[in-house]
């Protein structure tokens, strides 16, 4: 592959107070909704979100690693950093949670995922999105 860079892509958002607990942090399932959130936004801004609609593929999560670093609390503001990369049949999403006001990461969060076809079995990854990946990376990598 020769794009070996790749992008990396932001998204702003701030937490809400819905998304708090009982001690006034932000849930963990928050953190993953985030994440979510900047996977479709990313491949919004890429001009792709209606091809991956429109091919009939699934993308489904097979793995979520995440790491807290601090709490986030109401009305933080965050900037979602995320990179795409490419690992065999599997799309690698790493996205770092980061502090607006100070710039420091509050989460880190490893995202590995595989499109389905139609018949909802495994598929290369759409090759529109190829020129935006870094390049493929070993399974541990």
């Amino acid at each position: 592959m020769s794009n070996n860079k790749g992008r990396t892509f932001y998204f702003e958002l701030q937490a809400r107070g819905y998304e708090l607990d009982s001690y006034g942090h932000v849930n963990n399932a928050v953190y993953l909704n985030y994440t979510e959130q900047a996977r479709w936004q990313l491949f919004r801004e890429l001009g792709l979100l209606d091809e991956l609609i429109s091919s009939g593929r699934k993308i489904v999560i097979v793995e979520n690693l995440i790491k807290y670093i601090r709490q986030v609390r109401l009305f933080d503001e965050l900037i979602v950093e995320t990179r795409m990369e490419k690992s065999a049949h599997f799309l690698l999403f790493t996205h770092v949670l980061l502090n607006k006001e100070t710039g420091k990461p509050v989460a880190k969060v490893r995202v590995k995922s595989v499109f389905l076809g139609e018949d909802d079995k495994p598929c290369d990854i759409p090759e529109s999105l190829l020129p935006f990946l870094k390049t493929e990376i070993s399974e541990n990598g």
